[in-house]
């Protein structure tokens, strides 16, 4: 584990291989991609980090703005001297990806978007997650969690794999309110990146879940509308949490865009 400016990098496979960034999403950590750079790092330098304010990463303030997760971001490009890297976000990773590709557009060689959206939070939404903040800090952050995996991951998911959303939820909780709190706040105030995707030059990747509650499918094949190199990709028997309900599907999408997109 490498340590830049309070960020935790983790990074797995040959410097030497194309690499490929991989954000996480909101709750979680890096570990959520563990299977998937598991099965990547033979051919690609993988590297997952903790985005700030989420597992071992540092915490601070919890005045958070998607403005400084990209500077965290291309800091960790920077001292990792990563050239052409690919990113993978998922959801706020996503986001952080998108904006990240929208400050820069000549950095990145291509773009994977798992369940995520280029439109900034309407006022419902703003509300919505203004409320959840009030909500930790009055009863803090267990309630928050479990009516969130009521939407993220499908009911069959829940039902079968009951012991993983225990064990995911404990990690979680692990994780300081100021922090979660302070994604909560990055992801209210972030700015809109259609446009810019829309004018993306390099290929994109874009997965989504039949079953996703939170961004529905068909906002992400909206999405791919227009861009000039997309592959829309609906990963079946999943909800929001595509790597997890179905990782050997989200494996298959991104190994077959890697090997067309290099």
């Amino acid at each position: 584990m490498y340590q830049i400016e309070g960020v935790s990098v983790y990074l797995y496979g040959d410097r030497s291989n194309q690499p490929v960034v991989f954000i996480h999403g909101f709750p979680y950590d890096h570990t959520l991609w563990d299977e998937v750079t598991a099965a990547l790092a033979e051919r690609y330098y993988c590297i997952s980090y903790d985005i700030r304010g989420f597992g071992s990463s540092a915490v601070g303030t919890g005045q958070f703005t998607m403005e400084q997760y990209v500077d965290d971001l291309e800091q960790l490009i920077s001292v990792l001297e990563l050239e052409d890297p690919i990113l993978c976000g998922f959801s706020m990773g996503g986001y952080i990806a998108l904006r990240a590709h929208e400050r820069d557009k000549a950095k990145y060689k291509a773009l994977i978007l798992a369940n995520t959206t280029t439109l900034s939070d309407n006022d419902e939404a703003r509300l919505k997650r203004a409320a959840a903040i009030k909500g930790i800090d009055e009863e803090g952050t267990e309630p928050f969690l479990d009516s969130f995996f009521s939407v993220a991951f499908t009911d069959a998911y829940r039902e079968k794999k009951a012991q993983k959303l225990e064990e995911w939820k404990t990690r979680i909780l692990r994780f300081s309110p100021i922090g979660i709190k302070g994604g909560l706040l990055a992801m209210l105030g972030r700015t809109d990146t259609t446009q810019s995707l829309k004018n993306a030059q390099i290929p994109v990747l874009l997965i989504t879940g039949e079953e996703d509650k939170i961004i529905s499918p068909d906002q992400m094949r909206k999405m791919g509308e227009g861009i000039k190199n997309s592959t829309f990709v609906s990963l079946d028997h999943c909800g929001h949490m595509s790597m997890l309900e179905n990782p050997q599907g989200f494996i298959t999408a991104l190994q077959s865009f890697l090997n067309q997109s290099l």
